[in-house]
C-alpha cells in the first residue's frame, strides 16, 4: 500500500482496516498445512522469520458423552501427530471445553476422558499440553453436536472448485460491546472441579514456556521480562 499514490492508499488501507475478511490478504480462519494435511486451528502465533511458533486446537462438547469423547479425543490425536510431525518446534496445544453436567451425569466418562486428555499432553508425539475447561450453563446454551470442525477454509473436497465470491464472509456489523455482552448467557467456570493436571492457568504457562524455550533469548523480550518479574 505504501506504493500506491496518495488517495488509492487512504481508500486501501481504509478497506483493509475495516473489512471482517478480505480473501487472499487477510483471514477469518486459520489453516496450517500438517504433514499429511490442512488443519483449522483456533489459536495461532507466527511470523514470517519464525514460522508457527504456537498452535491450540479447542473442541467443545455438550452432551451425548459416552457416544461422543472417545471420537473427540481420536480426532484430537491424529490431528496433533498431523501437526506435531511439520512443525516440532511450534508449542502445541489443546483445550477442551466440557459442559459440568457430566460429572453428575457421567461420571466414570468423566474420569476416562479427563485421564486420556492429560496423556494427551505427555506423549512424545502428540501435545505439549492439554487444557480442560468445565463449564456450568443452563440447558438452552447447549449447542447439539458441539465440536464438529467445519472443513477447512481456501481447501477444495476432491474434484471440486473453490468459489472465491463464496469464500468471502460477509463483513460483521458493528454493534455495542456493552449491550452485546450484558445479553450473552451465563457461564461458570467450574475450576474448584478442574483436574490439577488440566487446569487453564499450568496449560497457559506451559504453552508461554514452551515457545520461550524454542527460540532465542533476543525474541520475546518483553514476554521474559514479565514471566521474570512474576517468578
Amino acid at each position: 500500500m505504501k506504493a500506491l499514490p496518495r488517495d488509492m492508499r487512504e481508500r486501501a488501507a481504509n478497506y483493509v482496516n475495516t473489512a471482517a475478511s478480505i480473501p487472499g490478504v487477510t483471514s477469518s480462519s486459520a489453516s496450517i498445512l500438517g504433514k499429511n494435511y490442512v488443519k483449522q486451528v483456533d489459536v495461532i502465533m507466527t511470523d514470517w522469520v519464525t514460522g508457527p511458533e504456537l498452535l491450540i486446537s479447542t473442541k467443545r462438547m455438550d452432551s451425548s458423552y459416552g457416544k461422543n469423547a472417545p471420537n473427540r479425543v481420536e480426532e484430537s490425536y491424529g490431528d496433533a501427530k498431523n501437526l506435531r510431525l511439520r512443525h516440532p518446534l511450534a508449542a502445541l496445544g489443546f483445550v477442551f471445553g466440557l459442559r459440568s453436567d457430566i460429572l453428575e451425569k457421567e461420571p466414570r466418562v468423566a474420569a476416562w476422558l479427563c485421564d486420556l486428555l492429560g496423556k494427551l499432553g505427555r506423549e512424545d508425539d502428540a501435545y505439549h499440553a492439554t487444557c480442560l475447561v468445565l463449564m456450568e450453563y443452563a440447558d438452552e446454551v447447549a449447542i447439539a453436536n458441539a465440536g464438529e470442525e467445519p472443513a477447512a477454509r481456501g481447501v477444495p473436497e476432491p474434484g471440486l472448485e473453490i468459489d472465491s465470491e463464496e469464500d468471502a464472509p460477509a463483513d460483521e456489523p458493528t454493534s455495542n460491546v456493552d449491550r452485546d455482552l450484558a445479553l450473552l448467557p451465563s457461564v461458570r467456570i467450574v475450576s474448584e472441579r478442574t483436574p490439577l493436571g488440566l487446569d487453564p492457568g499450568r496449560f497457559l504457562k506451559a504453552m508461554i514456556l514452551r515457545v520461550l524455550d524454542a527460540t532465542p533469548v533476543n525474541m520475546h523480550e518483553e514476554a521474559r521480562r514479565r514471566l521474570n518479574f512474576l517468578e
